[in-house]
């Protein structure tokens, strides 16, 4: 009876394991070797509808990167700057060259941000609130790129089983 029930609780853990499947890796090493401390944090781009979207990922984001312990150059400042030297729209500052960045800012790196997807849809009674950015951090002395990914956000995920669907929320 003892090696059934070791026999099964082997087989159990080896069905259970094979499921299982590591989250793909970042590879840090260019960023653990340029070592920056300070970015700049480079208007986003918006491909979505919605008008406000920069500046909601703008306020996000400056803040969680420097809450990390990063230096990270006022928004307002950046802002100003680019717009005393005819730079108003985040694709024609995303061309400016990095040596070009690197010698105004004095900054390590720069993050460049791109909005795929931002807002609220609306179907029927329910709504599904989406943000979806990808970001590229460069180092502004060589140009390397030291990081790159998007992540996506969804009110849906944070939603559990209402408990039947319409006919459980009547």
């Amino acid at each position: 009876m003892r090696k059934i029930q070791f026999l099964l609780l082997v087989v159990t853990v080896a069905l259970t394991s094979g499921c299982v499947s590591s989250p793909p890796s970042h590879d840090y090493s260019n960023f653990r070797s340029a070592d920056p401390h300070s970015i700049l944090v480079l208007p986003p781009i918006n491909k979505s509808t919605e008008v406000v979207a920069p500046y909601s990922v703008m306020s996000q984001m400056v803040a969680s990167i420097a809450e990390s312990g990063f230096y990270v150059f006022p928004v307002a400042l950046v802002d100003q700057t680019f717009k005393n030297n005819g730079l108003t729209v985040a694709n024609d500052i995303h061309e400016v060259p990095i040596q070009k960045l690197h010698e105004i800012f004095a900054a390590d790196a720069a993050l460049y941000l791109t909005i795929e997807e931002y807002g609220t849809s609306y179907v029927l009674i329910s709504s599904n609130t989406v943000v979806n950015v990808s970001a590229t951090l460069v180092d502004l002395r060589t140009g390397d790129v030291l990081w790159k990914d998007s992540a996506r956000a969804s009110s849906e995920e944070t939603r559990g089983n209402s408990g039947g669907g319409l006919a459980g929320m009547l």
